[in-house]
């Protein structure tokens, strides 16, 4: 599944085209490195957002059909922030 079509999946943007915004401002990195809006992702990877002034990032644990509810996001990612 593709980053942005994963990131809006997820919830952690309202829409799409906010989570490719987001890509090309820098702002999310697969496994430490910056990446298009067409990277692909897979369980076992690592997503990080920056929210200034920190870094937030998950562990992929699954990959969802389509967008999901609130309440099954934690079955499908894991936070790894350290606060």
């Amino acid at each position: 599944m593709r980053i942005d079509k994963f990131l809006w999946c997820v919830r952690l943007f309202k829409t799409r085209s906010l989570a490719t915004e987001a890509i090309k401002r820098e702002q999310v990195k697969l496994n430490d490195r910056l990446v298009k809006a067409s990277a692909e992702v897979k369980p076992g990877d690592t997503v990080a957002l920056r929210e200034p002034p920190i870094w937030r990032s998950w562990t992929i644990l699954a990959i969802p059909a389509s967008r999901v509810g609130a309440k099954l996001v934690p079955t499908l990612m894991q936070e790894q922030t350290s606060f």
